[in-house]
């Protein structure tokens, strides 16, 4: 099994074990109180709970089973489960186990006899079952709750609540002592106890979640480790602008966000967010000139930004609201300004309310070429996206159609701009993998009939020689959209670019369910020439996992890094120079595409497998359900950075942290009067 069915095995035999005990429990004092335990009726019940008690065991044996398994694939797997959890469930258990199984047995086989009972006495089988279930129940919070970096307060209340919960339920089940009734007010008072804790610790959690609003970066960092020196003076984000060549030429863009009702080539009509057409206006430029883009808002009423999403620009640049820049509200204009310094394909997109901005429609391609490069006599960028439940390939939702020149290079530039993974099929010819993430691929070999997975945001240029028949590449999330490349000559009859009355070859039954997919670890091959792997000088793990949060004040099940959501992530902080070995971990049951912003990362190993072909070298890491990815990031871009996951559904959900360098400081505020949404 994998290490996801394994976790998710996991929690549900936690769950079934939980309701086990609590079944034992009332089975068990169904068959005690009343009447009950004097008729034949009793046998009934004890039995019952006999039953359940063995099953709660035995459910127990299960999740005792699981965890070395999931503690080989990695220890962060079972940390929590086995540290806490484990004895928190079993310990419980032992004693349910002990005291209860005499006392079930002989209570059946003496009920409605006459046989006067001994042996165990009810008070502490039925307490001992009781706790079981308490602890067994808490066992399950400890999943859903704790997270894999526990802080000792939240230990401290979880073990409180377990033990008033027992406490609770002797002083209800057994009100008397030496003959004496408890005053009722003891019930009540250890209620109020627990009532007041869920309370105080709910209230903490809520008004830390609300810890960034309204607040400048520096207020919400501070959840971050220390820096290792103390800085005499910091510098503000926004003198890291780079520095521009006097000389170089100037690529100058305009881009103007406006809402807008757009009409897709199918004839569906929706409401979008755009820069003027969807995608954005197709932006390029070569290496070592300044690329110059104003942003204007003409109406967006939530403001807006560019990220250039790969692309590492100095940290002024980044276009974060809240973080580097405040977004630019309707009727106001941004410039940015950033040398291309380095090749390949790459995008932008708003990082305000990006969730709702991008999915809306506020993004576009950016190409930076290099000149002493051959440039493919057909170079086409085909992003990926969902519109409103419409799937696009490029501005299309049906088949678009190129006229391409026999035996002449194509370059297809797939961008993923949706939130979720795409899988796309090439038919018709073989073809390279050239670049990955905007990185070439060392001597890429032929692929043919292979499924190419790309996650959220990710990028992959592909090339091929174009054959003397149509070459179809289609994407599984898009079934009427397709591009259709037709060798030179006359134009199918009624096609034109972007037509949607042009049919496209038909996709053969089941191909993204049969063909497998291209594994990018093992492709291409080894360069030799490529820069040496840097030994760390610190190694950082990020859990990436699923627990009930507040985020932004609201209750969620929350997406999280290390347990905890954002803001209250702390923010990994590290020296220019640094080199940081990652260690991402996915114990949800969904992918996240983690992309950190100005870095890109070299890959070490994936689920212990070190890369056999190209190097492999990203700006954003898909990390499946179970895996374990290995990255380095060197720290040579001084500023505050978001690292975050592109499901932007996840970020807004508390799946984004910050990766800030010593003595960078910003003036920026998440929320206040620029409602500032960084996500």
């Amino acid at each position: 099994m994998t290490a996801s069915q394994l976790l998710a095995l996991d929690l549900a035999l936690a769950v079934l074990a939980a309701g086990a005990w609590t079944a034992a429990a009332c089975f068990a004092l169904r068959a005690t109180t009343g009447s009950a335990s004097t008729t034949r009726s009793a046998r009934t019940w004890a039995g019952i709970a006999l039953h359940c008690l063995a099953a709660a065991l035995a459910l127990l044996l299960g999740r005792l089973a699981v965890l070395p398994a999931l503690a080989t694939g990695s220890w962060w797997f079972a940390t929590e489960r086995a540290t806490i959890g484990l004895p928190v469930a079993a310990i419980p258990a032992v004693i349910a186990a002990v005291t209860g199984i005499p006392y079930l047995m002989k209570l059946r086989s003496t009920a409605g006899t006459g046989s006067q009972h001994t042996g165990p006495t009810p008070r502490p089988a039925l307490m001992g079952i009781i706790l079981a279930a308490i602890g067994a129940t808490a066992s399950v919070l400890v999943n859903l709750v704790l997270g894999p970096f526990p802080a000792p307060w939240a230990i401290a209340v979880l073990l409180f609540f377990v033990a008033a919960g027992a406490l609770l339920a002797h002083v209800l089940l057994f009100p008397s002592v030496a003959g004496r009734r408890r005053p009722a007010t003891a019930g009540v008072a250890v209620a109020s106890l627990m009532a007041a804790a869920a309370l105080g610790t709910g209230s903490v959690a809520w008004l830390d979640s609300r810890a960034a609003d309204g607040k400048a970066i520096g207020a919400v960092v501070h959840h971050g480790k220390p820096p290792t020196t103390a800085p005499v003076e910091t510098t503000p984000v926004t003198r890291l602008t780079g520095t521009l060549p006097a000389d170089a030429a100037i690529r100058r863009y305009d881009l103007t966000a406006r809402v807008e009702r757009i009409t897709l080539p199918s004839g569906e009509s929706t409401e979008a967010w755009t820069f003027g057409s969807v995608p954005g206006p197709a932006l390029e430029a070569q290496l070592g000139e300044v690329l110059e883009v104003v942003l204007h808002n003409r109406d967006v009423g939530a403001g807006v930004t560019l990220h250039w999403h790969g692309y590492d620009v100095p940290n002024a640049m980044d276009g974060v609201a809240g973080a580097t820049q405040d977004a630019v509200p309707p009727g106001q204009s941004m410039t940015y300004r950033f040398v291309a310094a380095q090749s390949g394909t790459y995008w932008y997109h708003t990082h305000q309310d990006s969730f709702e901005g991008v999915r809306k429609g506020l993004y576009g391609s950016l190409v930076v070429r290099d000149p002493a490069s051959q440039r493919e006599p057909t170079d086409l960028v085909v992003a990926g996206h969902t519109l409103d439940g419409l799937s696009l390939l490029g501005a299309s939702d049906r088949i678009s159609t190129h006229s391409v020149p026999t035996g002449t290079q194509v370059r297809l530039r797939l961008v993923n701009t949706d939130s979720l993974p795409q899988r796309y099929v090439l038919m018709g010819a073989d073809f390279t993998v050239a670049a990955v993430d905007g990185t070439a691929v060392h001597q890429p070999q032929p692929v043919s009939g292979r499924v190419l997975r790309i996650g959220a945001g990710g990028r992959l240029d592909v090339v091929f020689r174009m054959p003397d028949a149509p070459v179809t590449l289609r994407m599984e999330a898009a079934a009427s959209a397709a591009v259709v490349l037709h060798p030179a000559g006359p134009e199918p009859q009624g096609a034109v670019p972007g037509d949607a009355g042009e049919a496209a070859p038909s996709l053969p039954a089941g191909t993204f369910a049969k063909a497998a997919e291209l594994d990018l670890l093992s492709y291409g091959q080894p360069d030799p020439n490529a820069p040496a792997v840097e030994e760390a000088t610190r190694q950082e793990v990020l859990v990436l996992d699923q627990q009930f949060r507040f985020v932004d004040g609201v209750p969620r099940y929350a997406y999280t890094i290390n347990g905890a959501a954002y803001p209250s992530i702390p923010a990994l902080i590290v020296a220019k120079g640094d080199v940081v070995k990652l260690t991402l971990v996915n114990r949800s049951a969904e992918p996240h595409p983690m992309h950190p912003h100005g870095h890109h990362v070299r890959v070490l190993s994936r689920n212990g497998v070190a890369p056999a072909g190209s190097p492999l070298v990203l700006d954003t890491v898909d990390v499946l359900p179970g895996d374990v990815w290995e990255v380095l990031l060197t720290a040579d871009n001084p500023g505050i950075w978001m690292d975050h996951c592109h499901n932007l559904e996840h970020a807004a959900q508390g799946m984004m942290a910050l990766l800030q360098y010593e003595g960078i400081d910003s003036p920026f505020m998440h929320g206040g009067h620029a409602h500032n949404k960084p996500e």
